[in-house]
């Protein structure tokens, strides 16, 4: 596992807020809800069965179903229980909206927005209903989409309106960030577990030892120390944020005479060639502000969605599931 030692632990995050909170465009949006729970699904006769209340709104078995494209005969427990989650958050949104922001949307403007994402989304020559039925759902789903996006467009806008100007310090980080993501470094290093240990890294090296073959014999990244230490070449941004640091400062063509400390233990560096990002090719300052802001909102609505979700009175009937508001709010199939 050569460089394994030193990239960071890919922790997936949670997803708090339903689908159409993500920040991303109409189309990606789409595309990530559909892949992601890999929905190929069928749908039985409309329902006026009660499946679930919202704050005393009412939504029904038929409601689901009209979301999901009817290619066979049957839903699944599964799929239906995903489907009803989808609504239930889609309805708290829209209540809290309204009643906090006096958010509404016309159909109009619904219309108009399902129009923009198969526009965006649909393959040239693919039509609207090989658009909704190609991803396992019907129009009626591609206008719920499209109204929980204005919706969600209006929010950022509410809150953006109280947003503080991201700080000086702040902005510099995100450039020094961008930076990372823009330079190159070719980088060897001894991973050892203990600053003593590295300080006696150091004196061989200093004494004449070759750094490939300390490598080989005492760094515990065993990957790279076969390979003589070395990771190759890469941007910063790919390693843990301290060694990240480090390759950007170390004189290129030395031993950095400073261990480094990291999750994974101390690290002995040395960086045979580093290229610098260009700073044409780094964003903009204002870029950087409008990231940030962005970013900013994303959390407040994030946190303002699940504010509202565990305050909300949802009952679903216990044919169709369990509501579960945290950690993350969806509906629990029945068992059995």
């Amino acid at each position: 596992m050569a460089g394994g030692l030193i990239f960071p632990n890919s922790h997936p995050s949670p997803t708090i807020v339903p689908f159409p909170l993500v920040k991303d465009p109409p189309l990606k949006k789409l595309t990530l809800l559909l892949a992601a729970f890999g929905l190929i699904v069928a749908a039985c006769g409309g329902s006026n069965a009660l499946a679930a209340t919202v704050n005393g709104t009412e939504i029904t078995a038929g409601e689901v179903e009209s979301l999901i494209d009817p290619t066979d005969s049957t839903i699944t427990k599964e799929q239906f229980a995903q489907f009803l989650g989808f609504l239930i958050q889609w309805e708290i949104i829209a209540q809290a909206a309204e009643a906090e922001f006096g958010i509404t949307v016309t159909e109009e403007e619904i219309a108009a927005e399902a129009d923009d994402i198969f526009a965006t989304a649909g393959a040239p020559g693919e039509t609207r209903e090989e658009f909704v039925s190609a991803r396992g759902v019907t129009e009626e789903f591609l206008l719920r989409v499209a109204e929980q996006g204005l919706i969600d467009a209006a929010l950022r806008e509410e809150f953006i309106k109280n947003l503080p100007e991201p700080t000086t310090e702040e902005v510099e980080a995100e450039l020094q960030s961008a930076a990372l993501a823009f330079t190159q470094v070719c980088a060897s290093h001894i991973l050892v577990g203990s600053e003593e240990e590295a300080q006696d890294v150091l004196a061989r090296l200093e004494a004449g030892e070759d750094f490939a073959d300390l490598a080989a014999e005492l760094s515990l990244d065993t990957g790279s120390g076969a390979n003589g230490g070395e990771l190759g070449c890469d941007t910063p941004a790919r390693y843990v944020p301290e060694f990240a640091d480090a390759v950007m400062v170390a004189p290129v063509g030395e031993v950095y005479d400073t261990p480094v400390q990291s999750q994974f233990g101390f690290h002995v560096i040395f960086v045979s060639e580093r290229t610098d990002a260009d700073p044409a090719a780094l964003p903009p300052a204002e870029e950087i502000i409008t990231a940030l802001k962005d970013r900013a909102v994303g959390e407040q609505v994030n946190a303002w969605f699940l504010e509202r979700v565990t305050a909300a009175e949802v009952t679903v009937e216990e044919s169709f599931g369990t509501w579960q508001a945290v950690p993350q709010p969806q509906v629990i199939p029945p068992q059995g």
